[in-house]
């Protein structure tokens, strides 16, 4: 299995929570707590990508945000978590494995918001 869905209720709490964490100031739109772009990085964290194995440790590699609006408190997301593809490259230490996704969050059915990011697994000794 390549791909997961689950959902994601934006609250405020949530949004706060997130942009304290990273030292974010707080925006609003109309009263509303805008997300900061980076937080569909911590939905992943509701579900466990069944390919990424528990044992192998993960570094994030890049990471890209697409927005057709921005995520807002009060917002019921339907996320879909997808593999592209792996990729095995030689590291100095180790074998490192590229796991490169997307993440698509869906609005009221239109997409909201795109992530494509690449975690890097370390792997065994060489």
């Amino acid at each position: 299995m390549n791909s997961i869905r689950f959902q994601i209720q934006l609250t405020p709490d949530s949004i706060v929570l997130y942009a304290n964490s990273i030292h974010s100031p707080l925006q609003r739109i109309g009263g509303v707590a805008v997300a900061p772009s980076t937080m569909p990085v911590t939905f992943w964290t509701i579900e466990d990508a069944p390919w990424l194995h528990k044992e192998t440790t993960l570094i994030h590699g890049t990471q890209k945000f697409y927005y057709h609006a921005p995520l807002m408190a009060g917002m019921d997301l339907n996320c879909e978590l997808s593999l592209l593809k792996t990729e095995q490259k030689n590291g100095r230490q180790s074998v490192l494995t590229l796991y490169t996704h997307s993440l698509v969050c869906y609005h009221r059915g239109n997409p909201i918001s795109e992530a494509e990011t690449v975690l890097i697994g370390t792997g065994e000794k060489k």
